[in-house]
């Protein structure tokens, strides 16, 4: 029997059947001995000539690589706008949580997939840790870390609140603050101020490590995401996620490395972060009520779910012992690790029902050649 593999729908080449892939820039990219179209955004749909009666649409991303999304607020009417000129065409959406739902599962040329156990928080730039439970420990030293990464307005906004309430005294913070193109010296303050606009209070003390010296940070980003980081002894990691401020939740290595490190991940990104991370089958306990804020806006001028969480969090410190709620967490923190270990097994499985569902559409369940997908 052939065997299960990520994005195993790919597979599946008809006559009557094509392959859409976004965001990737666009080049024809081979499908199976065969070519098919890819575009950068859902926009480049909206002129484009569907010539088949079934359209698959999907991220070709896997757990090995992934692109930044490249989508936005308005891409689920801009789909919406697509389907309705095109309502001679039936179309197949494999969504890892970037349109909405329900909008698009009302028309009647479409079906929408919600796939659940497919993340890029886990690809090749986790870090490279062991892949034993034994690694976590049951004791924790921190409340919390929170590894801020490169320059963001939010994130200066979190090393600010930290800096405030003196948190990095008893608690491990980094925020280096380097560009996106990774061109500057972290280990320099002058050039990093010089190079770029960082909106903090705090920027004279920025790039900020509290927890490692200068000769211990790689220069180059990738070493910087691989490196295993003396942080199991933290309790809570404060994610700020990419695309913060977006509608959807896009979890990326920083998410998946609070679960290999053994933490209780508090991830601040786009719209129902928390609940996506739950919906892979990871446990997300609710010692502080993050449902209150997952869903909220980051950029609101009346509330902001980071104001809503900072409060929750300074309550929970004040009122609670380290070690009485890591001694809770431990038996949760073992089974998210295996859990997010081994999360391909779970891909493989849903990818068996999304293959079946693709080949029902298409009125090709008895089709031999597929069979081995979903079986």
């Amino acid at each position: 029997m052939k065997q299960i593999k990520i994005n195993s729908f790919r597979d599946i080449v008809l006559d009557d059947l094509e392959h859409i892939i976004l965001n990737e820039f666009p080049r024809n990219n081979e499908l199976n001995g065969h070519y098919t179209q890819t575009f950068n955004d859902p926009s480049d749909l909206l002129d484009y000539d569907f010539k088949r009666k079934y359209n698959l649409i999907y991220q070709n991303d896997t757990m090995e690589e992934a692109d930044d999304l490249r989508f936005n607020r308005k891409s689920t009417d801009i789909m919406k706008s697509v389907f309705a000129k095109n309502n001679d065409k039936f179309f197949l959406i494999i969504d890892n949580g970037v349109f909405d739902y329900y909008t698009l599962s009302s028309l009647a040329n479409c079906q929408v997939w919600p796939r659940k156990y497919f993340s890029t928080a886990k690809y090749k730039k986790n870090h490279q840790g062991s892949d034993d439970d034994a690694v976590l420990q049951k004791e924790r030293s921190y409340w919390f870390c929170s590894i801020l990464g490169r320059n963001d307005i939010f994130r200066s906004m979190m090393f600010d609140w930290i800096i405030d309430n003196e948190l990095e005294k008893q608690n491990k913070v980094s925020y280096l603050a380097y560009s996106p193109t990774n061109l500057r010296d972290i280990s320099n303050s002058d050039e990093n101020h010089e190079s770029q606009d960082i909106r903090s209070k705090h920027k004279n003390l920025i790039p900020f490590n509290n927890f490692e010296g200068k000769d211990e940070i790689p220069v180059s980003q990738p070493g910087r995401l691989r490196k295993v980081m003396p942080l199991y002894d933290c309790l809570f990691n404060l994610v700020m996620e990419t695309d913060a401020v977006e509608s959807y939740p896009y979890l990326t290595e920083k998410t998946g490395n609070t679960i290999l490190y053994g933490h209780i991940p508090i991830v601040i990104g786009g719209s129902g972060s928390m609940k996506k991370l739950q919906d892979m089958g990871i446990i997300v306990p609710d010692y502080i009520k993050w449902p209150m804020w997952d869903d909220l806006p980051i950029d609101q001028s009346n509330y902001s779910k980071i104001d809503v969480m900072q409060r929750q969090l300074t309550n929970f410190f004040e009122h609670n012992k380290i070690n009485d709620i890591a001694e809770d967490w431990y038996p949760y923190a073992i089974r998210n690790f295996n859990k997010f270990i081994n999360i391909e097994n779970d891909c493989a499985e849903e990818e068996k029902e999304i293959c079946r569902w693709i080949l029902t559409c298409t009125h090709n369940l008895n089709n031999k050649n597929y069979q081995y997908l979903y079986v």
